[in-house]
């Protein structure tokens, strides 16, 4: 099966190709040249160019290094401070290292030194360099991080981050990923199938051990997340073909002939057929009954998550931020887009009556995904309902679900308007995910002024 969903939403598939931190590290001090083909793949802001870029009048050597220390300060590597010693070396170092330094410095708990990192001309003054002063100020009187962040952020104003040019972009959340090679024998037997998740690299190599680990398997969003990765290679490539049928047997042993949520009901009823091919009346029929299933998935994104971090603490850098990918994964929104597609696919092929009852269905599973509490299960419930009332030809259902997406649009533009995920600051970052998982839509509504930020 196909898992393009046509809409390029986050999470739903395999991530890119991944680079051990030793690489990294190497890379950002120029040490190693840049990869071809897939491997600068790995490392590409969104929206495709280095921050530098811009500007037209980039340093290769420096863009280079600048996105390597940028990575490694995101990952709260220790290494970043000999990464970005490097870049300040110059008599008039650049503004984007400044920064990175800076919040490096914070991180460190060094406050006196942020304001000495600010004071160069070509950074001090900038709406960047006043948050982060304002930010060094509240933050050893705050509770955490990400309210003193809010805190400064509303203070000066809320100011308007989207076009700022010394902040990194924002990283693709696969990025940040440790290297699950290297800490593979330091983990135990619990904590290997999750890394397994993260990087399918691994699975190669120790073959016969997942096999019998997924036969065992106790974790049904654990076998989700997992199911989700190989949905995003290749129907060719071996651990995809190995293994796929191994998970998909798994979670039919642990649903029974009675599954309790729909995520898992539609995994036998999606199975084995292209996304192309359109639905008959008897799919319509099982359908019917699948979505009187009351919900979505369970247990909720952030009971998982929260066992996730307390597995991976210790042995990832990053614990909260590795925890949250396998709990998005595992979420498994993609299968909302393939019941769209399949729909899309029927829709010559049936008569206005089928096309209609088809219509109602998918608002049924929309409605299941817009329970949840997440961004990405929010929005694929809300295209899932604007589709389905689309068929149904009920004007008033489709202009609540289009009305509640352009909602979730401006909560999503409030977040990027403060730029929250492009600050290079670990420790922020971090904090962040624990309140997502718990309820992402509260975290979204407190940046767009609507409620308290959790």
């Amino acid at each position: 099966m196909s898992t393009s969903t046509g809409d390029g939403m986050e999470g739903s598939g395999g991530w890119k190709q991944r680079w051990p931190r030793r690489r990294v590290l190497r890379w950002a001090l120029g040490l190693a040249p840049i990869a071809a083909g897939g491997g600068w793949a790995a490392f590409e802001w969104l929206g495709g160019h280095g921050w530098r870029a811009e500007q037209g009048n980039e340093d290769p050597w420096a863009s280079k290094q600048l996105q390597g220390a940028a990575l490694l300060c995101f990952a709260g590597d220790p290494n970043a401070a000999f990464a970005l010693s490097v870049l300040l070396q110059s008599p008039r170092p650049d503004g984007q290292a400044l920064l990175l330094r800076a919040c490096l410095s914070m991180e460190e708990g060094d406050w006196g030194r942020v304001g000495w990192y600010l004071s160069y001309p070509n950074i001090r003054d900038t709406p960047e360099a006043r948050l982060l002063l304002e930010l060094a100020e509240r933050r050893p009187r705050a509770p955490d991080w990400r309210h003193a962040f809010f805190d400064a952020w509303t203070a000066l104003g809320r100011p308007d981050f989207r076009k700022s040019t010394l902040l990194p972009k924002p990283l693709e959340l696969n990025l940040v990923l440790a290297d699950i090679k290297a800490v593979w024998e330091a983990a135990s037997e619990a904590q290997r199938l999750p890394l397994a998740v993260l990087d399918l690299s691994v699975v190669e190599p120790h073959r016969e051990w997942v096999l019998e680990q997924v036969r065992a398997s106790q974790s049904v969003p654990l076998l989700m997340a997992l199911r989700e990765q190989l949905y995003g290679l290749e129907p060719q490539v071996p651990v995809h073909q190995f293994l796929l049928p191994v998970v998909e047997a798994r979670l039919g042993e642990l649903s029974g002939p009675s599954p309790r949520t729909l995520q898992l009901a539609l995994v036998p009823f999606l199975a084995d057929l292209p996304l192309t091919v359109p639905f008959e009346r008897r799919d319509l029929e099982v359908l019917e009954t699948l979505v009187k299933l009351p919900e979505w998935k369970q247990p909720s994104s952030e009971q998982f998550f929260l066992e996730l971090r307390a597995l991976f603490d210790g042995l990832l850098i990053a614990p909260a931020h590795h925890a949250w990918l396998v709990a998005s994964s595992a979420q498994a929104t993609s299968q909302g887009g393939w019941v769209v597609q399949r729909a899309r696919a029927s829709k010559a092929h049936l008569s206005e009556d089928d096309q209609r009852w088809m219509g109602r269905l998918l608002w049924e599973v929309g409605a299941r995904l817009r329970e949840q509490r997440s961004r990405m299960e929010l929005e694929r419930g809300l295209l899932t309902q604007i589709f389905g009332s689309e068929l149904t030809g009920h004007s008033p259902t489709r202009m609540d679900s289009i009305g509640m997406w352009v909602e979730l649009g401006r909560w999503e533009e409030a977040l990027k308007q403060a730029a929250y995920y492009r600050w290079p600051l670990a420790s922020l970052q971090e904090e962040s995910c624990e309140p997502r998982a718990r309820d992402e839509h509260v975290w979204l509504q407190a940046f767009a002024g609507k409620l308290t930020l959790p």
